[in-house]
């Protein structure tokens, strides 16, 4: 029996900002990789479970691994702030020569408050590994598809 890869390419990217339009704000060094997010939506639903009305307050987490401790800083100075932020995921992100967004398959586009960072090192075989954990407070969340944008709303 031969074990497989699923995949060696980048499923998800975190962007510490909003992605523009055109996305050419986007750089591949200020990318980091994903290790893993997640957050629960809740919401009511009618008789047939369609889902109405704005969501109930939530928190995300996300785990991303940094190449330099030096980019974890980003995370604890928005976490000192009082103000709110947005963070973009992107799926299957690809590159241009010049290290800008290319293409993507779809976005969150995450805009809340960071409310607790912890970092993470593990020592390897080859060398140390660093790995932050962020939680946030969130306000709104926009799914960026490709047909479409959609915000979800987030009862404040």
């Amino acid at each position: 029996m031969t074990t497989q890869l699923l995949s060696n390419n980048l499923k998800a990217v975190l962007f510490p900002d909003t992605m523009q339009d055109d996305g050419n704000n986007v750089q591949k060094e200020k990318c980091c990789t994903i290790q893993h997010f997640s957050y629960r939506n809740e919401r009511s639903r009618n008789d047939v479970g369609y889902p109405y009305g704005p969501a109930n307050p939530m928190t995300m987490s996300f785990t991303v691994r940094l190449v330099e401790p030096e980019e974890g800083m980003v995370y604890h100075k928005k976490l000192t702030e009082n103000d709110p932020t947005n963070f973009t995921i992107l799926f299957n992100a690809t590159f241009n020569d010049n290290q800008r967004l290319k293409a993507y398959d779809n976005a969150l586009i995450v805009d809340g408050f960071v409310i607790d960072v912890e970092d993470d090192f593990s020592a390897g075989d080859k060398d140390t590994q660093m790995l932050i954990r962020v939680k946030l407070f969130v306000r709104s969340i926009t799914y960026k598809g490709k047909s479409k944008d959609t915000v979800l709303e987030i009862n404040s």
